[in-house]
């Protein structure tokens, strides 16, 4: 900390030197005049610049204790030091292991669909070529119409793997278009999403509205996989943060536990300074509320209502 922040030492010695050079002159000039009142002035003028010096030093220290205090370095040089060691540590556990699950969400996406279709696509068309050379073309054609079924069903299953990382939208129209698509792909039968967004929201920075969209998308499919049939509403409105809150009226008990999903959702929100709260009793309804910091630079205006 020495190294980083120092009293101004010159400066000290700068008024150090000028009381020696005074008391020096004014020790001459009583020895030359032989006054009383020399002698006087004398000691009260070493005194004052005396105190001087020592409110200096004082001074750039308690300068010096303040800089260090906003910059929050004393928390790594205190009886804290072990504590805030441990809990960077365990929130960067945590932010490894929730995009770690997420890794794993998207291979098991890949395995269990795309690639199923391209397999069995394959396998038919290898059949196909066979039959053709066996002399049984209209079987083999048979195959091939059932090979091109499973690329289609492939291809839409990639679709759906990509959509569910990102969205084309989002970057072209913005949130609310992009949550709008989401929500109308993830609605079926029995399966009623309500998404109400009161004040249109424009000039979103494309991080939090990337993180938005990500959040409502998990907190969705996390709602379809624990409340089958449920009604979900999704809530978007902004203050000086960013919140969005989905809601199922499923039979609730959700709670957030390390290394599941909710978890991993919380992790990655905390990485930019947001947060995840969860409310569900048991009987419902489970609200899933994201915070998501607006992330403005110094000057930036906030979130501007559309055509303002």
């Amino acid at each position: 900390m020495s190294d980083t922040v120092r009293p101004r030492w010159w400066l000290v010695a700068a008024q150090v030197g000028s009381v020696v050079a005074g008391g020096v002159l004014w020790l001459l000039l009583s020895l030359l005049v032989e006054s009383l009142l020399a002698v006087w002035a004398l000691v009260v003028g070493v005194l004052v610049l005396a105190a001087i010096s020592v409110l200096e030093v004082l001074k750039t220290r308690a300068i010096a204790r303040a800089a260090v205090a906003a910059s929050g370095v004393e928390l790594l040089a205190g009886e804290g030091h072990a504590a805030t060691v441990h809990r960077l540590t365990e929130s960067r556990r945590a932010i490894v292991e929730a995009f770690e699950i997420e890794r794993a969400r998207v291979e098991r996406d890949l395995h269990d669909g795309a690639q199923q279709y391209l397999v069995a696509a394959s396998m038919k068309v290898g059949e196909a070529a066979l039959l053709v050379e066996q002399g049984r073309p209209a079987e083999a054609s048979g195959l091939l119409a059932a090979a091109q079924d499973e690329v289609d069903a492939a291809l839409a299953a990639l679709r759906e793997t990509v959509a569910g990382v990102h969205s084309r939208l989002l970057a072209e129209q913005g949130l609310e278009a992009a949550l709008r698509e989401l929500v109308a792909r993830l609605s079926g039968a029995g399966r009623a999403i309500d998404l109400r967004v009161p004040h249109a929201l424009t000039g979103l920075p494309p991080g939090v509205a990337s993180a938005a969209w990500f959040f409502t998308a998990e907190a969705l499919t996390n709602a379809a996989k624990h409340a089958p049939g449920s009604a979900v509403s999704v809530v978007m409105g902004a203050d000086k943060d960013l919140h969005v809150s989905v809601v199922d009226d499923g039979p609730g008990g959700a709670a957030i536990v390390g290394g599941r999903g909710l978890a991993g959702m919380r992790e990655r929100l905390r990485a930019f300074g947001g947060d995840l709260t969860v409310t569900s009793p048991p009987g419902g309804p489970t609200t899933v509320a994201a915070r998501l910091p607006l992330l403005l630079r110094s000057g930036e205006p906030g979130v501007r209502e559309e055509g303002a």
